[in-house]
């Protein structure tokens, strides 16, 4: 994908997502019982997590164009497993790399946090991550379910005393 089909795309989607917000709020203003006004609320939500969807996909789209690229100018060929050893090893340095951006030396003087540059630390994370989830199968929409499973699961813990 080019930079200009993602922006379009993006822009797209934004237009898309006011204009359907639009016609919900008009939709809604014509009922006056507290269950349309959640009705309402829960279809709002429903097009906020479609829209977070589209996003992560076109993410998808463009780290399996680049994976590609890589892989045929390199001629890689690499089983399952090796591409998952590869991809957490190069996870396992991008973190190292995050690492050193903070302060995380205690016995050393503190220096100031470039954020920008942390930032860029993590983006350049979440490249290896989205090829490692393209790798093992997840998709934007598994992603997002499973998330949500074992968010639900992990606040269960925490009420349990886990």
């Amino acid at each position: 994908m080019t930079k200009q089909t993602v922006l379009d795309h993006f822009e797209k989607t934004v237009s898309n997502a006011k204009e359907r917000l639009r016609k919900l709020i008009s939709e809604a203003k014509r009922y006056s019982s507290l269950d349309s006004f959640v009705a309402g609320l829960m279809a709002a939500v429903e097009i906020l997590e479609d829209e977070e969807i589209e996003k992560l996909e076109t993410m998808f789209q463009m780290q399996q164009a680049l994976d590609e690229r890589i892989i045929a100018e390199r001629n890689i060929d690499k089983t399952l497993d090796d591409w998952v050893i590869a991809i957490t090893i190069a996870m396992e340095s991008e973190i190292d790399e995050i690492r050193r951006e903070v302060n995380w030396k205690w016995w050393k003087q503190e220096k100031q946090i470039d954020l920008e540059r942390l930032q860029e630390e993590v983006i350049d994370l979440w490249h290896f991550l989205l090829s490692l989830s393209r790798t093992v199968g997840l998709t934007p929409a598994t992603i997002f379910e499973k998330y949500m499973a074992k968010n639900k699961i992990n606040h269960q813990r925490q009420d349990g005393g886990y």
